[in-house]
């Protein structure tokens, strides 16, 4: 049995970035840079206004308060997108929109709300510091300085960045093509008739989700009997159409548990078949020859066929994997520290992930367990904000005790 801490860092050393391809900024959302995007000019561009209000130079304004505002002739005014205005003259003051451009001459911009302005007189009522509310050119980036490194995520402020720099398209990554594989004769598709032994095959909406939920748009679903020839015919068929195969269910011991077999009989190699963590012990990681001309290696998981591991396993070894082959730069997962807001115990010997909910109480967070802890109680991972580290060796956690907890983001 491997740590997980091992199991981990095999499946990443294992998954690397796809190729790369430009797509249009609407299609780049949730996916990731695969280049360094380095400013093209100075950003601002130009020194412009951080306020509606008004341009002034310092020695009209000195002595300006609410006791002794100051009346000065309101020269010009400039919109937002206007260039060439004129600055302010002894005496006087110009109006200036926010965002607009700052006219030579200026020293500061007085916002609005200390401002009255009636009939060409515009009356300060305090005064000013050289620069203030003025944004200077190049102040956040310089021409050709880094603004965006390569395995950056999409994310909508990286988009509006990235539309602010002129651009319209960017490289990114491929997105992954995944296969999951549910196995199992009980299992029923959702809406099915259960009979008397019968099982709906959650798992596969789940991972399916799990997977949409990443930016992967390319999903094949699958169910298969508990027959080797039939799960060695699918995995096979997978393996030849997908970067990343996801199989749920037949991993462990049981007679009709075939996945590790057909693995072999793919030419898959297997890294590993089972992990100190619970939930997902018995969790296989393998990587199988590319069957076309890509020569990509494909990373196939066998995940536990119980919901709740199905998931935490999906979290901690097929998410970063899937994240890598799009480029991201980092996968850690976020680790917090808190309290643990009741006792523990536990057997020695495996990393224990307690599913919990999170409150700000007396200064500090606490971690308090859901109710349903066991590997098929999925009512207990739907209520989790987070993963509370149960150390392998450790058999109780105390009231009040710190913990370290994976915040849950699916």
């Amino acid at each position: 049995m491997i740590s997980f801490e091992a199991a981990r860092s095999l499946v990443i050393e294992h998954a690397h970035p796809l190729p790369i391809a430009t797509v249009a900024l609407e299609e780049a959302a949730g996916r990731f840079l695969a280049e360094e995007i380095k400013a093209p000019f100075d950003m601002p561009r130009f020194d412009n206004s951080a306020v509606d209000g008004f341009c002034v130079r310092l020695a009209d304004v000195e002595k300006a308060s609410n006791e002794t505002p100051v009346a000065l002739r309101l020269a010009g005014t400039i919109r937002a997108g206007e260039a060439g205005g004129r600055g302010p003259g002894a005496g006087e003051a110009v109006k200036i929109m926010t965002g607009a451009p700052v006219p030579q001459g200026t020293e500061a911009a007085v916002m609005r709300e200390f401002c009255e302005e009636s009939s060409g007189t515009v009356t300060v009522h305090r005064s000013a510091q050289a620069g203030e509310n003025i944004r200077r050119a190049g102040g956040e980036y310089r021409q050709g300085q880094t603004v965006l490194s390569a395995g950056t995520r999409c994310s909508p402020p990286v988009l509006g960045q990235l539309v602010s720099l002129g651009m319209t398209g960017v490289a990114v990554h491929a997105r992954p093509r995944v296969a999951i594989i549910s196995t199992g004769d009980e299992l029923v598709a959702p809406g099915g008739e259960l009979g008397e032994a019968g099982v709906y095959d959650g798992n596969s909406v789940a991972l399916a989700a799990a997977c949409h939920a990443l930016g992967v748009r390319e999903r094949s679903v699958r169910h298969v009997s508990d027959k080797l020839e039939a799960v060695i015919e699918v995995l096979r068929q997978a393996v030849s159409e997908a970067d990343v195969v996801i199989t749920v269910g037949g991993v462990s011991v049981g007679d009709y548990d075939f996945v590790r077999d057909a693995l072999a009989a793919v030419g898959a190699h297997t890294h590993f078949t089972r992990v100190a963590m619970k939930p997902g012990k018995p969790n296989v990681f393998a990587t199988a020859p590319a069957q076309d001309a890509s020569g990509k290696t494909r990373l196939l998981f066998g995940l536990p066929g119980n919901p709740v591991s199905a998931l935490v396993s999906f979290h901690h070894f097929v998410r970063p994997a899937l994240l890598l082959l799009m480029g991201a730069r980092e996968v850690s997962p976020l680790l917090v520290s808190a309290r643990m807001g009741t006792p523990l115990r536990k057997r020695a010997g495996r990393l224990e992930f307690v599913r919990a909910t999170l409150a700000y109480e007396e200064g500090g967070v606490i971690a308090y367990p859901t109710g349903g802890q066991d590997s098929h109680m999925l009512g207990g991972l739907c209520a989790a904000q987070c993963l509370v580290h149960f150390p392998a060796e450790a058999v109780k956690l105390d009231k009040d005790e710190p913990v370290t907890v994976e915040l849950l983001s699916w």
